[in-house]
């Protein structure tokens, strides 16, 4: 899913991740530089090409920035 924006990008992140087949499953929030837009998605190898803000699971964000 694509965000232009951290707020709407969360949102999408937590509905996804409170959806009973994403149940226990990680929604991450990756910014790119190129297209300047917030991708969410549950593909956590996307992490290691562009920035990451967070992820949820089961409704629960957590920071990348709490992480380091």
């Amino acid at each position: 899913m694509e965000a232009n924006t951290i707020e709407e990008a969360k949102n999408l992140a937590k509905a996804q991740s409170l959806e009973k087949k994403h149940i226990d499953e990680t929604i991450h929030i990756i910014y790119c530089n190129r297209t300047e837009k917030f991708y969410v998605d549950t593909n956590g190898l996307i992490r290691l090409w562009e920035q990451s803000f967070g992820y949820y699971v089961n409704g629960i964000y957590t920071s990348e920035k709490l992480n380091s």
